[in-house]
């Protein structure tokens, strides 16, 4: 029996790592730490509701990390002889694991990096395993925990422990759909109808939502833009122009919890949930009502863990300056829109005049 640690810092990393426990580690030895990262899943730890489903659960409060961005010294000792800031963040002490399985699309946040710096101490042995994130998992490439080449040479040099063959993996609900830049070795998450009911359950009971189903057919789902946003106003404009088309009776907006642009202050009709919106479009009540963004995961993911039926359009190629970011994934759409029904790329204003006719 493997002692495994799972990390989850949002409900769509929680679940992933449910379907991944429930297929591939119900023999092991599962612990379970919460981080920060997102409020509700703050609550979510101290209600002790995720108790029953492992072996221990513990919170990682990466607030109290004061400098992430520690000097050579520093970064040694912590690595090599002692690392208290682990000891500050967990509000459990750390044990001793074989596996550590975490999310992380591109470089691993401060508190993986922490944490996996101690364990390594512990265990010569760890093996570690990223799983899914989103659209950003298929599209960035994977930067290892210790994520440079002196800290790779030295860790191989005094603990005889290589990074590179410890973590090496990436598990996916669909690894077809993944850029070339995914370098890691890619492995499908089994979805059984068995299990996506099995999943949906635990959820119901972990949760405890309830879906509030808008009357609206067209919701547009926000882009988190705390980072990614280059003109606001045109980020704003193009919602509008999507409004007047799909028609003010038809379309409702769903704020993303980290976009900072989504407030139209009482233009525009919002769509109010607290169950996480992966759930809702797992509740079923949504088949009928069509989800427009630029290229939200959250489109993405209710077809991906529970082969959602409802209708998607992506409408990234009329972005204009809206982001930062290149907002040119083909590959990845391309091939989401061949594995699954009713999705659809708006690559003209006149495509989503038409789309929103059928």
């Amino acid at each position: 029996m493997a002692k495994i640690l799972g990390v989850a810092s949002t409900p769509y990393q929680l679940l992933v790592f449910l379907f991944i426990k429930d297929a591939y580690l119900s023999e092991d030895e599962v612990d379970l730490m919460i981080t920060d990262k997102t409020a509700s899943m703050e609550e979510l730890y101290q209600s002790g509701r995720l108790d029953p489903y492992f072996h221990k659960v513990f919170f990682g409060d990466g607030r109290k990390i004061k400098n992430p961005y520690k000097n050579a010294f520093v970064t040694f000792f912590e690595s090599f002889i002692y690392n208290h800031t682990t000891d500050i963040i967990l509000d459990k002490p750390l044990g001793f694991y074989d596996q550590m399985y975490f999310a992380s699309p591109g470089l691993p946040d401060e508190i993986v990096k922490e944490v996996a710096k101690s364990l390594i101490r512990k265990n010569k042995k760890l093996v570690f395993h990223r799983f899914e994130d989103g659209f950003a998992s298929y599209t960035k490439m994977p930067a290892h925990v210790i994520n440079t080449d002196l800290g790779i040479k030295m860790y191989k040099t005094l603990w005889h422990y290589d990074v590179e063959k410890t973590e090496c993996d990436m598990w996916m609900f669909e690894p077809d759909m993944a850029e070339r830049n995914v370098t890691f070795e890619k492995k499908q998450i089994e979805k059984t109808p068995e299990r996506i009911e099995k999943i949906i359950s635990m959820a119901k009971d972990i949760f405890q939502f309830q879906v509030q189903v808008p009357d609206e057919k067209y919701i547009f789902l926000g882009q988190g833009t705390e980072n990614g946003m280059q003109n606001s106003k045109t980020y704003q404009r193009l919602i509008r122009q999507f409004r007047d088309i799909a028609g003010d009776d038809n379309f409702i907006l769903k704020p993303h919890p980290r976009g900072e642009h989504d407030d139209f202050h009482g233009e525009l009709k919002v769509y109010k949930d607290n169950c996480p919106f992966e759930l809702a479009i797992a509740s079923g009540e949504f088949e009928d009502k069509t989800l427009i963004s630029f290229y939200s995961t959250a489109c993405v993911s209710g077809k991906l863990l529970f082969k959602s039926k409802c209708r998607i359009i992506f409408l990234y190629p009329l972005a204009e300056d809206s982001f930062n970011e290149k907002c040119d994934y083909e590959g990845y759409f391309s091939a989401f829109s061949s594995l699954c029904d009713n999705v659809f790329i708006a690559r003209s204003w006149d495509d989503v005049k038409r789309l929103c006719q059928d």
